[in-house]
């Protein structure tokens, strides 16, 4: 049943074929030499996980399913995402996956033989109702698969407002959204003459926001902040 339960949880509710299974951390879990804690973390280090939602999705979705998968939540902010974003990129796959799973917050969650569930059905005390709608989005359907490659989160993060608003267009005070413009704070680790590393600004407007951190994203770039302009 906790096995059942683990491969739901961090999988994202995927049917896995036999050959994707972790039979080795299955393995040490049922001889009692992994607790939960340790299960998890390893399901989450597989080539399965990797494979499914981070080599299919990006870095940007990556981080965004890992909060929802080992920590039950939505990532609270902009800072949140980049932080997890550039931990992966400048310290690999396996410290990215331990920062969840190893951190207090989890600790104090889940306790080593608790299998991860999804937290904020709830309001939560010290949590924002803004968290709170973000999460709801992120959680889709029951019968969900989490291995879609865009992006619940990514407008409503980098603006500020509520998934619902983020994403909504016409009425509502939506139609001068287009006249906001956003500065992207982002640095590269590809060689660019003296700006080597150097934090890069983009100020786009809301239409081409989206777009915009994908194809940095896409380009190795990793985004320090938005912020209103």
């Amino acid at each position: 049943m906790v096995l059942r339960s683990a491969y739901r949880q961090v999988f994202g509710n995927a049917h896995l074929m036999d050959e994707e299974l972790v039979s080795t951390a299955e393995s040490l879990f049922l001889q009692g030499d992994l607790a939960v804690q340790g299960l998890v973390a390893a399901l989450a280090c597989s080539d399965t996980y990797r494979r499914l939602f981070l080599d299919k999705n990006g870095p940007y979705r990556f981080v965004e399913l890992n909060f929802k998968h080992l920590l039950g939540r939505a990532p609270r902010d902009q800072a949140e995402v980049s932080e997890h974003v550039q931990r992966l990129a400048n310290e690999g796959y396996e410290a990215e996956i331990a920062s969840y799973v190893y951190s207090p917050e989890y600790i104090g969650a889940f306790g080593f033989d608790t299998v991860p569930y999804w937290r904020t059905t709830h309001t939560q005390t010290g949590e924002s109702n803004l968290t709170y709608t973000r999460s709801l989005k992120l959680k889709g359907g029951e019968a969900s698969f989490d291995g879609s490659s865009s992006s619940k989160l990514q407008v409503s993060l980098a603006t500020g407002d509520a998934p619902s608003v983020a994403v909504r267009g016409g009425r509502g005070g939506s139609t001068n959204r287009n006249d906001r413009r956003f500065r992207i704070n982002w640095t590269t680790a590809s060689p660019s003459g003296l700006n080597r590393r150097a934090v890069q600004v983009s100020i786009v407007p809301f239409s081409s926001l989206t777009s915009t951190l994908q194809s940095l994203q896409r380009r190795g770039g990793s985004i320090v902040s938005v912020t209103n302009d």
